[in-house]
């Protein structure tokens, strides 16, 4: 084994490794439609959908988008259990220990596919609002009696 190659339990660790976007918007389209998609994930940009290269483009800019895409794909689309909270503060792509897919066939969508998709998408948005707020390069509290913040 040279220095270049990975062990095979590294290349087969997370269902998402080696999946490009554009696969995994195209699946979960053909699928469920980009109607459906936008009322479950709540991502208008889906409502209006404007061509798949203008959608990955939108994904790749707005990680927050991108996070709920993958765990749809992950929990709903591929079926795996839904994880707990401290899985759910790691990003989709970096999660490994998924276990098996509980169905072979794509789950339906029902009403609280809504709700675990935004509990998902609030586990990751804590915790980068928790950073934010520790984060000394944040704007000065506005002082009424202070407005030149001096």
């Amino acid at each position: 084994m040279t220095h270049l190659e990975l062990p095979q339990s590294k290349k087969s660790v997370s269902p998402l490794y080696g999946l490009k976007l554009d696969q995994l918007l195209t699946e979960i389209s053909d699928h469920y439609g980009w109607l459906c998609l936008s009322e479950t994930l709540n991502i208008e940009r889906f409502q209006f959908h404007t061509g798949l290269k203008s959608t990955m483009k939108f994904l790749r800019n707005h990680e927050w988008a991108k996070e709920k895409v993958e765990n749809f794909y992950l929990y709903v689309y591929k079926n795996f259990a839904w994880p707990d909270d401290k899985q759910l503060m790691i990003p989709p792509r970096d999660r490994s220990s998924l276990g098996e897919p509980l169905a072979d066939t794509p789950s339906e969508i029902m009403a609280e596919t809504n709700a675990l998709i935004e509990h998902a998408s609030d586990m990751r948005g804590s915790k980068k609002n928790n950073t934010r707020q520790n984060s000394s390069d944040d704007e000065p509290v506005y002082d009424p009696n202070n407005p030149w913040n001096t």
